[in-house]
């Protein structure tokens, strides 16, 4: 017997480009919600050209409809719409959707429970509210860049957006209850998601302590090896420092100055110098191997060029192939959520005539809008 999805039936209006939107309704589609991501004609989202790759696996299994918000008509469209949705996420500048007459008040109007959310860059308040910005800036507000590199020097040093990241977990996570409490009420609700406040929780766990504090403790870095590769070492506790330390046979490193951490972290640049020369000694895999039989935490560093040939995801079934695309699973295996079902992408408006029928619109009323502009 096949799970039942566990959003099967509910309907997502995606009004967003380039990530943190799109992986956040990818996400729902992949639990089962139906995406109809609204797209402008000709155009559509940035990525599709920018980043066409990217944009493949981010929008798998939504339907794409095109549709001009600039004009009457196409408002009118995206309003009858949302009579039968259950979410709308949109990701344009503070204000934009309320100018178009498209803000949440108006679409509470005609669905009380629509739960509508909105992601920016610094939120629909504050100061910053009207700054363009991007993932560099918004980890620079949140104070995540300050924690980045190992010099005094802020480093943006993090290949990974997380601020964009951080914003679509907590779309979904806040999607998924206000559902929940809907289902309560009767009433959807207005999620204001800033990408800088979600990824400044991230800093919580680091409050009060320095950047030399996390980043500079013996034993717990990335170290060359004489193949001229890389390991990463997490001896961060005592135990796995001793073990490290035995393995190594360096005397200075077992000596019980630096047996305790707290002590040991105040000469993390020496000893790390020490470490380092040693590591230059042998190879990646025979340190790896080495360091792992006497359960020292050592892991190989992958890249997006290793990543898929790497045995431990592999065995977690962490990849999917669709029609010449290679994405990600869903990461936690649960019932109700398949990726695999969503392997392909649509063609800018490939379902702009389908979605539009199924909402009441005549073939003549379609043809009309084509004609016009409006899809």
């Amino acid at each position: 017997m096949t799970t039942r999805l566990v959003l099967s039936g509910i309907r997502v209006l995606d009004l967003t480009e380039l990530l943190p939107g799109p992986l956040a309704t990818q996400m729902l589609a992949d639990m089962g919600a139906d995406i109809i991501k609204i797209e402008r004609p000709k155009v559509g989202d940035n990525f599709r050209n920018l980043r066409p790759g990217t944009f493949r696996v981010m929008n798998r299994g939504k339907q794409s409809v095109t549709l001009d918000l600039k004009s009457k008509a196409g408002r009118d469209v995206l309003i009858r719409l949302a009579k039968t949705a259950d979410i709308l996420v949109e990701g344009y500048r503070p204000g934009a959707m309320q100018r178009l007459d498209l803000g949440y008040e108006a679409l509470k109007a005609v669905n009380e429970s629509i739960i509508y959310a909105s992601i920016s860059g610094f939120g629909q308040t504050g100061p910053l509210r009207d700054f363009p910005g991007h993932d560099i800036n918004y980890v620079a507000v949140s104070g995540v860049l300050s924690m980045c590199g190992r010099s005094d020097h802020p480093e943006h040093a993090i290949g990974v957006p997380v601020a964009d990241l951080s914003g679509s977990m907590y779309t979904v996570t806040s999607i998924l209850a206000a559902l929940l409490l809907r289902k309560e009420t009767g009433k959807g609700q207005y999620l204001d998601v800033s990408l800088t406040d979600t990824v400044m929780t991230m800093v919580g766990p680091r409050l009060g302590l320095t950047k030399t504090d996390v980043l500079h403790r013996a034993g717990n870095n990335v170290y060359e090896t004489k193949d001229k590769r890389y390991i990463a070492v997490g001896a961060l506790e005592d135990q796995f420092w001793a073990r490290l330390a035995k393995v190594l046979c360096v005397p200075v490193l077992a000596d019980p100055r630096y047996k305790k951490a707290h002590e040991r972290w105040k000469h993390s640049d020496y000893l790390d110098a020490i470490i380092q020369d040693k590591m230059r000694e042998r190879t990646h895999d025979e340190w790896i191997q080495i360091l792992n039989d006497n359960d020292v935490p050592t892991t190989t560093i992958n890249d997006s060029n290793t990543l898929f040939d790497n045995p431990q995801l592999k065995s977690r079934g962490m990849f999917l192939e669709g029609k010449g695309l290679r994405y990600f699973s869903y990461p936690v295996r649960m019932q109700g959520v398949d990726s695999a079902r969503n392997s392909t992408s649509s063609e800018l408006g490939q379902d702009t005539e389908n979605v539009l029928a199924s909402a009441g619109y005549t073939a003549e009323e379609i043809a009309g809008m084509k004609e016009q502009g409006v899809i």
